[in-house]
């Protein structure tokens, strides 16, 4: 999904959103400037969607910035004990499964809802996530 510039009330919802818990969101930051962000929509209290993933740039640091916002919004869904995760993503499913299997989530179908590809998952209720990849919450 695409964040797109709106007028300044449309930024302050967003931001109640994510004050009233509704939304989650979480920042990377290089150099002193925000260069990506993750957002979690709560749907319900079983129900979450990583609705925005995105990281400015496409250097080499760039991947593990948006790889590590990923880790760290997963990681806070399953630990929120949402048993049902919607990822919206572009990234084709096959790459997507095995990563979010890592993180405590196991597959359960995939489908389209308009242009945007929708992968959904259940929450691992016997396996919890394994151990966090090195420089989750670090930028280096």
């Amino acid at each position: 999904m695409h964040v797109h510039a709106g007028p300044a009330d449309s930024l302050h919802s967003f931001f109640e959103e994510v004050a009233s818990g509704r939304q989650n969101a979480w920042v990377a930051e290089a150099e002193g400037r925000i260069i990506g962000m993750a957002v979690v929509a709560v749907e319900s209290q079983t129900l979450a969607r990583l609705t925005y993933l995105h990281v400015a740039g496409d250097g080499p640091r760039d991947g593990s910035a948006a790889r590590a916002l990923a880790e760290v919004a997963i990681r806070e869904a399953w630990a929120g004990g949402y048993l049902k995760l919607v990822v919206h993503t572009q990234i084709p499913a096959r790459h997507v499964i095995p990563y979010m299997h890592e993180l405590g989530f196991e597959f359960a179908r995939t489908h389209s809802s308009g242009s945007e590809r929708v992968v959904e998952f259940y929450r691992n209720l016997y396996e919890p996530p394994r151990n966090p990849s090195s420089g989750v919450g670090k930028f280096q």
